[in-house]
């Protein structure tokens, strides 16, 4: 939303404060700023991603309360970013949301990166955006439905912007629409606020970035569609930890949320170098880690502790190949080597081997309740949500669960006379079955089970 309910005595008691930016200032507000956004951006120093745009607008204010606002054009020339202009101007009447954070009558402009694909205004001044030429019908959708934050021509309803209105007043003369809450980056969220324009008459307003025509002119002349605004305070824009902003990791943390994801704020700058070729770097909320094998991953929290007492991607357990994902009771990831690690809620528990291998073959079984443990003739069995892996030399690893799992508890386990499961339970004509070194196990359909006991007994049909 633009200039509506922003009162002319608001706006008078804060021309005051565009001198800001014209004169001299004191100092602590010179330091806060950041004026060379487009260096920043080359050394990969932004929480916000470039995506490789060929231009890149930076609209930043000292704080997020504050509404004066530095613009700052780069162009792209190879893999870096340089200066074309600076202007400045404003934002929201009450300055920037918190990363993450926009709704309707806030007077808050939104934090992020955001593409610019379509413009509007009185006449298309040569720009390769998609340009609606403003009449007397047209609107920005603010009702609820199919229209909202987009453009459309009709009467429109009580929140739909006019246009025609605002144009003649010199805010619409010219004006690009910044892709939030909208296609394509972003799916439409009723409510989040709509109408968030870099337009011309240099006001605040109730969400928009606002500078003077000629400065807005010159943007939409120099756009092309694809080319990004990255805007809030400084300090939720700018990192002075540097990263490749051109590489995977980057990409990997835009695509997770950035600084408004579950990672948060980075903590140190990406280092290159480390084993087999890879990189990583941490945040916050966790890390991001790569390798030409596995391709960038995030990981964190219980899980990535475990990795980490293992060495992480110095340790047997590799880089991690998946990010997290659910599974039955918990969380998992997988990593190099068949190893993986599950986490239940209060601790992570990793699977390696065999017994690792199979897990991933069955991750229905869910988290893990125990490390591997060792018993007898060299085997190991692993307890899980939804039953049990045990390993033997000679017979490999073997799911046992449910009903069948107490029956064969009934025998003593591995330690009885049937021995490990020489094959996982599968179905037969009267129920289910499972084949053991010393014998079989039969479960009816009624859930009676017969033993029998022998090294050969045959598979049962």
């Amino acid at each position: 939303m633009s200039v509506k309910k922003i009162t002319n005595f608001a706006v008078a008691a804060l021309v005051g404060a565009a001198a800001l930016l014209v004169a001299p200032a004191p100092a602590a507000q010179a330091a806060a700023q950041v004026y060379n956004p487009c260096a920043r951006a080359t050394s990969g120093q932004t929480k916000y991603s470039t995506f490789g745009a060929n231009r890149v607008t930076f609209a930043t204010t000292v704080t997020r309360d504050a509404n004066v606002v530095t613009l700052t054009s780069c162009v792209r020339r190879g893999n870096t970013y340089v200066q074309e202009w600076q202007d400045w101007g404003y934002v929201g009447l009450k300055g920037f949301a918190a990363p993450g954070l926009t709704w309707e009558n806030t007077f808050k402009s939104p934090t992020g990166s955001y593409s610019v694909t379509e413009a509007l205004g009185r006449s298309n001044p040569g720009t390769s955006l998609k340009y609606y030429k403003v009449n007397s019908n047209s609107r920005w959708g603010g009702e609820y439905g199919a229209t909202y934050n987009q453009y459309f021509e009709g009467r429109g309803g009580p929140s739909d912007e006019n246009l025609w209105t605002y144009m003649n007043q010199g805010y619409y003369e010219q004006a690009a629409v910044i892709n939030y809450n909208r296609a394509p980056d972003m799916k439409v969220t009723q409510g989040a606020s709509y109408a968030i324009f870099l337009h011309a008459g240099r006001t605040t307003s109730a969400g928009c970035v606002s500078t003077s025509l000629a400065t807005t002119t010159r943007f939409l002349r120099s756009a092309r569609p694809g080319d990004r605004i990255i805007m809030g305070a400084v300090d939720d824009v700018f990192t002075p930890y540097s990263s490749n902003p051109f590489g995977a990791i980057m990409g990997k943390y835009a695509a997770s949320g950035s600084v408004a994801g579950g990672l948060k704020s980075p903590i140190n700058k990406e280092l290159a170098g480390l084993k087999n070729g890879g990189a990583g770097r941490a945040y916050q909320g966790g890390g991001i880690y790569w390798s030409p094998a596995t391709g960038a991953k995030i990981s964190g929290g219980a899980i990535r502790n475990r990795w980490a007492s293992a060495g992480a991607y110095n340790g047997s357990y590799g880089y991690p190949t998946t990010d997290e994902y659910a599974v039955p009771g918990g969380r998992a990831q997988k990593f190099q080597n068949g190893i993986s690690i599950t986490w239940n809620g209060k601790a992570a528990f990793a699977q390696s081997g065999a017994i690792g291998a199979r897990w991933q073959g069955a991750s229905w079984l869910g988290t893990a309740s125990n490390n591997m443990t060792k018993i007898k003739n060299g085997g190991y069995y692993q307890t899980f949500r939804g039953g049990l892996i045990y390993w033997s030399p000679t017979t490999g690893a073997r799911l046992s669960t449910g009903a069948m799992h107490a029956a064969w508890g009934k025998a003593g386990y591995e330690n009885g006379r049937l021995g490990y499961p020489k094959t996982d339970a599968y179905k037969t004509s009267k129920g289910m079955s499972q084949n053991y070194q010393g014998g079989r196990i039969d479960l009816s359909t009624a859930g009676k089970a017969t033993y029998t006991y022998g090294t050969a007994v045959p598979t049962a049909r």
